[in-house]
């Protein structure tokens, strides 16, 4: 039997039987193959099957290119390939035959299934994917229906979702799905489906859902707790706090170095909390400007200082009857701290140029990759206020630590970046280079690794060529060699040594996060020699 197959930058997605003698190719949804791209009109091409032959018909008025040359109409010879937008197709006389062959799915379009028969009869489940949040599902045995409507068999809330969307069925090549006349689609990257056989590792699109088909392996981490994605002991040690926390007003301080997801853990504790419907407002300390710090938080009356034309709302009365997130809690000026310790005491604000405080009821997460404790006995931090914060501390692990969970978020950031449709895949090579990483920059770091490697992949999978580290971005080649050493004048080399040494060790201090026995390590001194420099020098763990 004839096929046409589809491929789109250079990868085979679709697999259409021509069995009809007749079948028209086009935009509009009630072709016999949709096409839904902007540059395909309406009713594009039509195919016309007379016995051994098959003749095209050009629908659009432009001719349609075949072999790159527009036609009209004529004889398609076997291997004929065709250009439809985005799209390239080939005519083959003769379609693969057995279970790689093209699948029957009446006069609509049908998926080719290609798995092996070990996928074909492993255990499966879907992950659905709204937005930034997913969550697995297990189907039981035989059909099981999708929709907006309680009655379905896996519910969707979707505004663009119909109550009864969509059926899927087990077969032996893999998931027979049929659309249930929905209003919106399902849709196969931009190929809307109507009855067609699926492969594992095939996405569906409804509406802004994403199905995908995986198959099910004990191994496998649980799905992601609010977009918090790990197996080892300390993340589910760190959810199950949440868990017991999120019901409590009490004030949570996340720590943790930079990058390692401190935000994230804010956001399970409010949306894990009798007040998830309510604001959940976040504030970065270091990001505000010292001057407006104080009108940011507590607002300000009108005419309280030159600009102010209007009264403002501050961000604890924005929170109001929600969660407010303080991040970067440490850069907060000591005159600020002790404002900011009297509304945590008591409920009231006070807002600039206001006599009268008001009362909030705002649930305060604040967060740190500073050593507060350190920086209170050195007199940066007020240490009454540290105390209020330390009341229940929430410590998040280093990526470094966590090496089993890399590839599960490495995948997690897959399919939260790709395209619609399109889920890549690691090879074995490119998860082992993610694997040997050290991760000074946390998930943070990985999650813009995996976000460069999907820019500059070349083909279906992501190897290890498309992986690069931020370090290997601003390295020179290596033809240039290193730019020549000049002694300045009036500098002696024992002086030049020594600013060498210096800036050698403060880049290497702020590369590990100021964490000095690290440092120590990675520069080969010992520590007492390292402390001694820091000591001579007038440097404490954080000023250098």
């Amino acid at each position: 039997m004839s096929e046409l197959v589809f491929f789109r930058r250079g990868e085979e997605v679709l697999r259409v039987a021509l069995e009809r003698q007749r079948l028209v190719l086009g935009r509009a949804e009630d072709n016999d193959i949709v096409i839904p791209d902007p540059h395909v009109s309406r009713q594009h091409v039509a195919l016309l099957l007379d016995g051994s032959r098959c003749l095209l018909e050009d629908l659009s008025g432009h001719g349609t290119l075949v072999a790159g040359q527009p036609l009209h109409r004529g004889e398609l010879p076997d291997g004929a390939d065709l250009r439809l937008g985005q799209w390239s197709a080939v005519f083959r006389e003769r379609g693969t035959t057995g279970a790689a062959g093209p699948t029957r799915t009446g006069h609509r379009t049908g998926i080719l299934a290609r798995q092996s028969l070990e996928d074909a009869h492993r255990p499966v489940q879907l992950r659905v994917k709204h937005g930034t949040t997913e969550r697995l599902y297990v189907p039981g045995p035989g059909s099981f229906t999708v929709g907006k409507d309680p009655d379905n068999d896996l519910v969707l809330q979707d505004r663009f979702i119909s109550g009864q969307h969509l059926q899927v069925t087990p077969c032996e090549a893999g998931f027979h799905v049929r659309d249930l006349n929905s209003t919106n689609g399902t849709f196969v990257d931009t190929v809307r489906l109507f009855e067609a056989e699926l492969p594992l590792y095939s996405v569906l699109r409804l509406g802004e859902t994403e199905l995908r088909f995986e198959p099910r392996s004990p191994r496998q981490p649980q799905d992601s707790f609010h977009g918090i994605v790990g197996a080892e002991p300390s993340v589910r040690h760190m959810v199950e706090l949440i868990q017991r926390l999120a019901p409590s007003p009490t004030l949570v301080t996340v720590l943790g170095e930079s990058g390692t997801g401190k935000e994230l853990v804010a956001r399970a504790l409010h949306a894990c909390s009798p007040r998830a419907q309510q604001p959940f407002i976040p504030i970065n300390c270091a990001a505000l400007s010292p001057s407006l710090m104080e009108s940011e938080l507590f607002g300000h009356e009108k005419g309280a200082f030159t600009g102010a034309d209007s009264k403002r709302k501050g961000a604890f009365e924005e929170a109001h009857g929600g969660t407010l997130f303080l991040d970067e809690v440490g850069e907060l000026p000591l005159e600020l701290q002790a404002k900011l310790l009297r509304v945590l005491e008591n409920g009231e604000v006070k807002p600039v140029g206001s006599n009268r405080p008001f009362h909030v009821d705002v649930r305060v997460v604040a967060a740190t990759n500073r050593d507060l404790l350190l920086w209170a006995r050195n007199g940066r931090f007020r240490e009454d206020l540290f105390y209020r914060l330390s009341l229940m501390p929430l410590v998040l692990p280093p990526l470094r630590s966590r090496r089993r969970d890399i590839p599960a978020l490495a995948e997690h950031f897959v399919r939260t970046y790709a395209p619609q449709g399109h889920a890549p895949r690691f090879t074995a090579a490119a998860l082992a280079r993610l694997q040997q990483h050290s991760w000074p920059g946390n998930i943070r770091e990985l999650r813009n690794v995996v976000c460069r490697a999907l820019l500059v992949r070349q083909g279906p999978h992501l190897d290890s060529y498309d992986i690069t580290f931020e370090q290997e971005l601003h390295r020179a080649p290596e033809d240039a060699g290193p730019p020549p050493l000049e002694l300045p004048e009036g500098v002696s080399l024992d002086e030049m040594i020594q600013r060498l040494e210096r800036q050698l060790i403060e880049s290497t201090l702020r590369r590990c996060h100021y964490r000095r026995d690290l440092a120590a390590k990675e520069l080969g001194l010992a520590r007492s020699s390292l402390f001694k420099r820091l000591k001579l020098w007038g440097l404490g763990s954080e000023d250098a």
